[in-house]
């Protein structure tokens, strides 16, 4: 499962990221690393990006970057 199939509200943790170095790279800048908590806020229409709260922050990401993060949904 990505972050991309997650449903508005659900928490996840981050399992590992399936992209290139650069692209792993600015992930973890923004808080995207393995282990780390995220929760999805919205999904903007027409393919737009998903808004996820990483602890105190509030960041979008597009829908392919969230395609290649595998997460574990929290019960």
């Amino acid at each position: 499962m990505t972050l991309r199939d997650m449903k508005v509200g659900q928490r996840a943790k981050i399992l590992k990221i399936l992209r290139g170095s650069s692209a792993e790279r600015r992930l973890f800048e923004i808080g995207i690393i393995p282990g780390a908590e995220v929760k999805l806020i919205s999904r903007h229409p027409f393919q737009g990006p998903l808004v996820f709260q990483i602890g105190n922050a509030k960041i979008a990401v597009g829908r392919g970057v969230a395609g290649s993060v595998e997460i574990k949904i929290k019960d």
